[in-house]
């Protein structure tokens, strides 16, 4: 099972007037590579932090 949850609600989501999300999903994609790239290193594991440093989220592999 993958499970993978962000929390969306920082500014690290949110469009150029900081009020909507981020149409193109900026931040969430970039959130995916990141762990593709942990999994592809063989992590089962870990926390998701946002480009502005911040925790928002967990996934796993099991």
């Amino acid at each position: 099972m993958f499970k993978l949850e962000i929390e969306t609600g920082g500014a690290a989501f949110r469009d150029e007037d900081g009020e909507s999300l981020d149409p193109n999903a900026t931040e969430v994609l970039r959130i995916l590579w990141d762990v593709i790239c942990k999994l592809e290193a063989r992590h089962t594991d870990g926390s998701v932090m946002d480009v502005n440093g911040n925790k928002v989220g967990r996934w796993s592999y099991e």
